[in-house]
């Protein structure tokens, strides 16, 4: 793994380790969003330690799922208006209990999304391919 790679990894895992300790309230844009769970598929998926990291999508909205996860475990969605050179993160959730976790769902609004996850003691992050 190259150097570049290794301090991105650490940057990134450091970025969002300080992101959990903030309490993720929903907003009223959230709240705006008007998604449901109903009739989901997976869109995209990916891997890592194990662990599945997916998109889902149910026609209007999409979430991420991690499982074969542990507790500690993190999986987030993140949407682009810019055809995917930017990302704009929409919610982290940790598994607390149990072996898996979705993200709260939110409209794709015709944008790009995707699903990320990292395995709680490892730095490595994935990200599905955005969909």
């Amino acid at each position: 793994m190259s150097t570049r790679n290794t301090f991105v990894g650490t940057f990134a895992a450091a970025a969002l380790t300080s992101a959990m300790l903030t309490v993720v309230t929903p907003t009223t844009a959230q709240a705006a969003e008007g998604c449901t769970y109903d009739n989901p598929r997976t869109v995209a998926s990916t891997s890592i330690r194990s662990r599945g990291i997916e998109l889902r999508y149910n026609g209007t909205c999409a979430w991420g799922r991690i499982t074969n996860g542990s507790v500690g475990d993190l999986v987030w969605v993140d949407r682009s208006f810019d055809g995917g050179r930017n990302w704009t993160q929409l919610h982290v959730a940790r598994i607390n209990t149990g072996g898996s976790q979705k993200t709260e769902a939110y409209n794709n609004k015709r944008n790009l999304m995707r699903a990320c996850g990292k395995a709680s003691n490892y730095p490595e992050v994935a990200c599905t391919t955005w969909w």
